[in-house]
């Protein structure tokens, strides 16, 4: 990689990212949680609202948001068309994923539990709308049953772009954008030198995180091979923007360097001098600032975009590091997610601790260890490293780390506690019911995860 302190084109992203740091006192949480909307005959939430062979209408996720909006007094978030794509309510932002996963990203709280009551209130006034419709949630990482072709992409100009480029770039570009959902976790930094030890922590436990909350076994209703197909299909989105970011493991590794590296990643999407969204046509910053896109500069805006098109397993934002190695999860295992990097990532010895059990593994056993977990989960080994273990250990920190905090976040790991004892994960779990009392049905599988 090329070293950012010699190039100034960086500079504005690092001074950014320097003027978001948090004191300690300020430091908050804030979860990002997407669901898959799935209707009683099993058909996907689109969009807009579908005319039935009956004559009847369903409503779509457009829909959806107005009738929440009028409801709640919730302002739409709408495109250039004046469509809904979005809400701003009383706990933090709505928004549609590009396949009409709708995606609550909570404002930043001081805990856990103030987060949980907050979700569990929205959500259930989002239930009180859609039940009665027969639309309920999916709790999976991957709808396991439509495929691309039937789900409409929604009205966004930057997720056409988008669509478009993860065609070119990788065989499951596509399914990302229609079919998978996540939780992540956003935790804030107080240091520089906090920010890139926690972005490295979060990079060398993403294989972990896979192994614990894996739940995406399922595609096209049939078994993937993997207990996290979505991470396969984040694999196999784009490399160039995806993965466990191994320039980061580079020694005095700082803000100007992951500048440097945005100012050097191609970009899908651009804004021009009227915002307005514009392919990047796979130029980076450089490029732009060297004229090579007519009508676009290297403004502010072009400089975020540059941070919003990376997608690694974890990746540094305005004042938090951003953990996004969790699949979709039913309620239980969304906090029990939250509650284990919460424990791991704001407590030093914590993330001391993690160094001495993964920091000695090179990029390439790294890259292999997070192979293998989408794969086989908690029964994942890499030469002397086994996950099982290294599993155990750092929900035994973590619970220790909630406690001191003294918020009660650690009944939160429960779930996740009784999982290791039989060394399963929510994967796992479906997996050996779809075989055995399910019999290979995939619809049991979408009733067992109805929220």
């Amino acid at each position: 990689m090329k070293s950012g302190k010699q190039n100034i084109s960086g500079k504005w992203i690092a001074d950014l990212l320097r003027s978001q740091i948090r004191q300690p006192s300020e430091r908050r949480v804030g979860i990002e949680i997407e669901r898959i909307g799935m209707w009683d005959d099993f058909s996907p939430l689109q969009y807009s609202d579908e005319k039935l062979k009956n004559g009847q209408v369903r409503s779509g996720a457009a829909t959806l948001l107005t009738q929440l909006s009028k409801k709640h007094q919730w302002p739409t978030i709408n495109n250039s068309q004046g469509r809904p794509l979005g809400l701003t309510t009383n706990i933090g932002k709505v928004s549609l994923e590009p396949g009409s996963q709708v995606e609550l990203s909570t404002d930043p709280y001081l805990d856990l539990i103030t987060i949980k009551n907050k979700v569990d209130a929205f959500e259930k006034s989002v239930s009180e709308i859609s039940n009665p419709w027969g639309l309920s949630w999916i709790g999976l990482g991957v709808n396991p049953l439509n495929k691309v072709s039937e789900i409409e992409l929604i009205p966004s100009t930057r997720y056409e772009i988008m669509d478009k480029y993860f065609g070119q770039t990788g065989s499951l570009g596509t399914s990302m954008m229609r079919r998978t959902s996540s939780v992540q976790i956003n935790l804030d930094y107080t240091s520089e030198e906090e920010a890139i030890e926690m972005l490295r922590v979060s990079l060398l436990v993403a294989p972990i995180s896979y192994a614990l909350f894996a739940n995406s076994p399922f595609s096209e209703g049939k078994e993937t091979g993997y207990q996290s197909f979505r991470g396969k299909i984040w694999q196999d989105t784009d490399p160039n923007r995806t993965g466990l970011l191994p320039e980061s493991f580079e020694p005095e590794f700082t803000f100007d360097d992951y500048a440097d590296y945005l100012w050097h990643e191609p970009l899908m999407f651009v804004q021009d001098s009227k915002t307005q969204y514009l392919a990047g046509k796979g130029l980076n910053l450089i490029e732009i600032s060297d004229g090579k896109l007519s009508g676009v500069s290297c403004s502010d805006e072009n400089q975020l975009n540059s941070m919003r098109e990376l997608f690694c397993e974890a990746r540094i934002k305005l004042g938090y590091v951003e953990v996004r190695s969790i699949d979709g999860l039913l309620p239980d295992y969304r906090y029990a997610a939250s509650s284990f990097w919460l424990g791991i990532l704001y407590s030093p010895s914590a993330r001391k601790e993690v160094f001495k059990l993964l920091g000695n593994l090179s990029a390439a056993d790294r890259q292999e260890l997070f192979n293998k977990s989408l794969v086989s989960g908690l029964s994942a080994t890499q030469g002397n490293t086994n996950i099982s273990h290294v599993a155990q250990t750092l929900v035994e920190i973590a619970e220790s780390e909630l406690k001191s905090r003294g918020f009660g976040e650690e009944i939160l790991l429960d779930p996740l506690k009784e999982n290791l004892k039989t060394k399963n994960n929510p994967a796992s779990l479906l997996m050996n019911r779809f075989k055995s009392e399910w019999n290979s049905d995939i619809k049991k599988v979408i009733e067992q995860t109805r929220q």
